[in-house]
């Protein structure tokens, strides 16, 4: 029986536990990497506006509506995103309230492709087997956890595949 690269050797390939991952099921974005999006599109609109005035002014009108149609579609990008960020929060503080809490087994921690003040970001996976079923939750995390690190989730008894981890992992 071979284990998953990064996970619990008793978690065989193709095994139930390998649920297919949904959208918009993902926890939400770290609040580290959701700072570091905001800053760049806000840079992005504080440079094209002023740029968009100057080249107006200076060379010929027709840069004034280029530049700023550039800095009106990346508002509307970081609203999109601000409006995602905040519906996921919702979903999650919804869990942590009327969810289901059961102890769990961190069963696999595998690194992310982000980096961050030269820091790599983990994603952790719990696992817990409350009545014979099986619930995962994942969270991401700078902190390197050891498998078996015990914490608890919180799931919707309906669909036990929306479940957080409860505990924050990084020191505050």
């Amino acid at each position: 029986m071979a284990a998953r690269p990064g996970g619990h050797r008793d978690v065989p390939w193709g095994s139930s536990l390998t649920s297919p991952r949904r959208r918009g099921d993902g926890e939400a974005m770290h609040p580290a990497a959701r700072r570091v999006v905001t800053v760049v599109l806000l840079v992005q609109v504080a440079w094209s506006l002023p740029l968009g005035v100057v080249l107006a002014l200076t060379v010929h009108w027709s840069f004034l509506p280029v530049l700023g149609s550039v800095a009106l579609a990346v508002l509307v990008v970081l609203l999109s995103f601000m409006l995602s960020w905040q519906r996921a929060d919702l979903r999650r503080q919804a869990l942590l309230t009327r969810g289901v809490r059961v102890p769990a087994l961190l069963v696999a921690s595998r690194p992310t492709s982000t980096r961050i003040n030269n820091r790599r970001l983990l994603a952790h996976t719990f696992e817990a087997r409350p009545a014979g079923g099986i619930v995962r939750a994942e969270t991401k995390a700078f902190v390197h956890l050891p498998v078996g690190t015990e914490a608890t989730i919180a799931y919707d008894a309906a669909d036990p595949g929306r479940a957080v981890v409860v505990e924050a992992l990084e020191p505050s």
